[in-house]
């Protein structure tokens, strides 16, 4: 694998600083990157799912008198 200089500076900055091998990092660095493509792909799905089939006003009331409850529960601190 070939970095730039400047880049491969970077790379042990962090490697010295976290005692991490090149490779471990590189490593972390590819599992986060895949990571978060993942992420951002079931998110787009999430959305995609949510607009084909918007929860309905009875769920939204449903949802709110449950928030309520459960927010009427806890011990509010006045300040």
């Amino acid at each position: 694998m070939s970095l730039d200089a400047k880049l491969l500076e970077r790379v042990e900055r962090v490697r010295e600083r976290t005692g991490e091998s090149r490779s471990a990092l590189v490593s972390r660095a590819l599992r986060q990157l895949t990571g978060d493509e993942e992420h951002a792909r079931r998110v787009r799905e999430y959305v995609h799912a949510y607009r084909d089939t918007p929860e309905t006003p009875a769920e939204v009331a449903a949802a709110r008198a449950s928030a309520r409850r459960s927010l009427s529960a806890l011990p509010w601190d006045e300040e």
